[in-house]
Formats: C-alpha cells, structure tokens, sequence
C-alpha cells in the first residue's frame, strides 16, 4: 500500500479540501487529486462526497481514518528513532545483570547516561550467568554483568577483579580486629552463595590448604541475603568490594562490621557482549562509559578478555 496516498487521505480528511491537502503535504494539487483517487480505486470505494464546497467524509472514510492515522503516527514515531539512532541520541538499552551490580550500580549510571541521552530507552533485567549469557548471545541483551569468568566463542568480555571484604556480626570476636584472618574466622559459621559460585569456591579452596574444617551452614542466592543472616548473628560471608559501596548504606545492617580479609579472595566480574552482533552507538556509547566507570570506583585496571 502506498504510504503518500495514506497521508494525502489523511490530509483530506482533516482538512475537508484536496488542495490544502496538496499544501501540506507538498505535492501538487493534480497530483494529491490522483492519488486519492487511486487510492478509492485500490479499496474499492468512495471515501468523500462534495457538499458546498467541502470534502465530507464517508462511513467507510471514518471507518478507515482510525487504522490509517494510527500507521501514519507508527511511521513518523520510527523516523524520529532512526534520525536520534544515527545521531547517537536514541535507541534501546537492553543490559542483564547479576543482583548485585542490578541493585544500586548500574541505576545510577543508566539515570546519569540518560540524562545526557533523553532519546535513550533502557531496559534492564537481573538474571543468573547462564541465562545472561545465553541472553546476549541470542541477542536479547546487549550488555551483561556476569560473576563467572567462563571463555566463549560467543562472547566478548572485560574482566575485573573484586577483593572481598568479611561481613562479620558485632557480637564476633573479629569484629574487634582490623582485618580477618582465617585463624581469626577458624571454624565459625559460614553464609556463602552456591558452590559454584567462584568467591564460594576460593574460600572452600583456602580452607582445604589450611587444613580448617570450612563450616558453611546457610546458601543463599543473593549477597543481600547473606549479609541478613550476619546482621542476626548467624556467621560471616564475604562481600566484594562493589557490594560494600552500595549495600552498607543501602540497608539496615546495624551489626555487622565489615573488614578486609585475609588471604585476599577475589570475586571475578565480567562485563559481556556478543562478538557476533556490533553494539549500536548508543550500547557502545554506554559500555565505554560503564567499564570506565567500574574501573574508579574499584581502582583496577579493566582487563580485555577474548
């Protein structure tokens, strides 16, 4: 169908004259009068009558008018996207994140960016690795923030470091020192993330080389719930250092301390695109600006990884 005789009815059927039409629509008058009447000819019917002077509609007019005009609004709402699109100020975010960045983080950064970026629309999600990962290499989203360092031919990544700090509850014996040792945590209750999890498992590792019965007594999904059980004095868990920024102010966790731990434990956190679709220049735009940002607040060089 064709899009000028769609907007020559329009224009007809607001102004009620073929040559106003014409004006607005900078066509000729012969031109705008073609057209209309080719479009009858294409649906099959009459869709205005002449009454003193004037082109009034018919029921079939007013029938079709709300379908056309709907079309016609469609079109100029995608021309504005295209034109924000190739100036770099619209088009769509789409980003999955682990809980913890999804919490507080990346909120902050998406409302800065999009005050810089009115066009912008964002959509944000929080997930597991895996269905993140499966996510952007669908296509689904074109950022992810993972917390397992796994190599793919689907992916590429940047890669941080995160040391974890010990959240321990106020009634510990630790919570008195300046840093927690694993001779100071020794045989203590433990909160982790699953076992899968890599902070989980480099805490289980150090356990094993000191030849400390590791006494983890509660799994949780998220960091949240396992700095909730501390706050009631249930054991300790080990926070990475984004969490620390943004949860101790976050939530009401009055009896914990948390403090640096030794041996340093590192939790890995991967920022992930596909390698196989570009980012637009508004993803990328973003994901420069979100690399660049992690690496201040966590002082640490971002590192490319294929």
């Amino acid at each position: 169908m064709n899009i000028k005789r769609l907007r020559i009815f329009h224009e007809v059927f607001v102004t009620g004259s073929i040559t106003r039409a014409a004006e607005r629509s900078f066509v000729s008058q012969p031109a705008a009068s073609k057209m209309l009447a080719n479009f009858e000819a294409e649906i099959g019917y009459k869709l205005f009558v002449r009454h003193n002077g004037k082109l009034l509609p018919t029921d079939e007019a007013h029938f079709l008018h709300d379908e056309v005009y709907s079309i016609l609004q469609g079109l100029s709402h995608l021309e504005d996207s295209l034109k924000a699109a190739r100036n770099n100020k619209g088009g769509r975010l789409r980003i999955c994140s682990i809980f913890g960045p999804a919490y507080r983080f990346l909120p902050e950064l998406i409302a800065d960016y999009m005050k810089k970026n009115p066009g912008v629309q964002v959509s944000l999600h929080h997930a597991g690795c895996s269905v993140i990962r499966q996510g952007v290499a669908s296509g689904q989203y074109q950022i992810g923030l993972v917390d397992k360092s796994e190599s793919s031919l689907s992916h590429e990544s940047v890669s941080m470091d995160l040391p974890c700090f010990c959240a321990v509850p106020l009634d510990h014996p630790a919570a008195q020192l300046d840093e927690v040792t694993l001779a100071d945590a020794g045989t203590s209750p433990w909160i982790t993330l699953d076992s899968e999890n890599a902070t989980t498992r480099e805490l289980r590792r150090a356990y094993d080389d000191a030849g400390i019965a590791f006494n983890r007594i509660i799994e949780v999904h998220t960091t949240v719930h396992a700095m909730s059980f501390v706050n009631l004095g249930m054991g300790l868990t080990l926070v990475d250092a984004l969490n620390c920024r943004y949860f101790s102010d976050a939530f009401n966790f009055p009896n914990i301390r948390l403090l640096p731990f030794r041996p340093r434990i590192m939790e890995p956190l991967e920022i992930i695109t596909s390698n196989v679709r570009p980012l637009s220049g508004v993803a990328r735009d973003f994901y420069d600006g979100l690399v660049l940002e992690l690496g201040k607040i966590l002082g640490v060089e971002p590192a490319p990884k294929a």
